[in-house]
């Protein structure tokens, strides 16, 4: 593609970043949240947040190394698993979870037209999903950033109005702590999981290749996007909702009103979206780096076994997000400061325009993994 296809503006970056966690993780996480207390919720965004920005921060500083930012899974191969012929298989194996993982989102995307448009069948929300979905895809990395970027303001405009006449409406009584172990666990894995968007940073450095020292501030920003949303729509959505459904915006806009339900629907159409264009454009430039295809061959490979996967259907939308993220968890805290070590190892002598120094110390990547993998325990822990 030409170097102005893909080009991105600094909250474009960031808009990359925040869609691809913005999406179903952000949409199950208040049905988790009204399960806990209010303290319980703030005190495991924050620490969330925290362990979530390190590993972000580490995929940073091992792309800013490269000559031209690479996928994660190129950077596994390349200094984890150094070609070995079992490296390749894990390295495949990796891309696979990764394509598995994302069908869900046109899952939830057809469920949400099947509310608003109870006549239409869900295969048929599947396929127009997709086209909407999958298009932006074919079109290349401009088009994604641009298209993420008007989805984040206008979920964010949304957010807004919806909470703004929530006011209006009286408020459910919140306990402060739930005292339950394996609910906080299992909220801790949710919120990691929508705060995760490893896949998108070589993204977001790619389209920040003119000016890379901009590429953590993207990061940072996109994340925190991602944390403010999240808090927003899960306190919101505990004070207001008759009960909190599972795909929270829902049970929301029912306890607002019948114009809410619709707003709510859009709004949590475009969060999915988001997080399908993120991942099935890293996908779609995966395969071409790995295979040396075309990109429109590398795009078909990408994002149709998503809607094959989804018209002949796996599991239900919370269930799979929270297996999802926890399957990638500990996958991408073990493999990713590695990654980050033997960069700086065996590329000592360059200075990337963006550097963790201690905070990428041995010591720090051990409590990550630690953290990464208390939310792959929270993914498993089964909640009512």
């Amino acid at each position: 593609m030409k170097e102005q296809h893909r080009r991105l503006t600094l909250f474009e970056a960031a808009a990359v970043v925040a869609g691809l966690g913005f999406g179903g993780g952000v949409m199950a996480v208040p049905y988790l949240a009204s399960l806990n207390g209010i303290m319980d919720l703030i005190i495991i965004a924050l620490a969330a947040y925290a362990f979530s920005l390190l590993l972000h921060l580490m995929v940073v500083e091992v792309v800013l190394r490269e000559d031209k930012p690479q996928q994660l899974v190129e950077l596994f191969g390349k200094y984890v698993f150094k070609q070995t012929w079992w490296g390749k298989a894990l390295t495949w194996i990796i891309f696979a979870l990764v394509l598995v993982t994302f069908y869900a989102y046109i899952v939830g995307c057809a469920e949400l037209l099947s509310n608003l448009f109870p006549a239409l069948p869900l295969w048929a929300g599947e396929v127009i999903t997709y086209i909407i979905a999958a298009g932006i895809v074919l079109a290349g990395l401009k088009a994604v950033g641009v298209s993420e970027k008007w989805s984040i303001i206008s979920i964010a405009i949304v957010l807004l109005v919806l909470s703004v006449i929530s006011f209006a409406y009286p408020f459910n009584a919140l306990p402060l702590w739930s005292g339950d172990t394996a609910k906080i666990l299992a909220l801790f894995g949710m919120v990691m999981f929508c705060l995760t968007c490893l896949f998108s940073v070589p993204q977001a450095a790619e389209g920040l290749s003119w000016n890379k020292k901009l590429v953590p501030g993207a990061v940072v920003l996109g994340i925190t996007i991602n944390l403010v949303f999240t808090l927003v729509i899960s306190f919101m959505a505990s004070l207001v909702s008759k009960p909190v459904t599972e795909v929270a915006i829902i049970g929301w806009g029912n306890a607002v009103g019948t114009w809410a339900v619709i707003l709510g629907s859009v709004f949590a159409f475009l969060g999915l979206l988001t997080s399908y264009w993120s991942i099935g454009y890293a996908l779609a430039v995966v395969i071409a780096e790995r295979l040396k295809w075309g990109y429109r061959l590398s795009w078909l490979a990408a994002t149709v076994p998503s809607i094959l996967m989804a018209l002949f259907g796996l599991a239900g939308f919370l269930e799979y997000m929270r297996y999802a993220g926890g399957a990638m968890a500990v996958l991408m805290a073990l493999l990713i400061p590695p990654a980050l070590l033997i960069s700086r190892r065996e590329k000592a002598n360059i200075m990337p325009a963006f550097s963790m120094g201690n905070w990428g110390n041995v010591f720090i990547c051990v409590l990550v993994f630690i953290a990464y993998l208390l939310m792959a325990v929270g993914s498993l822990i089964p909640v009512d």
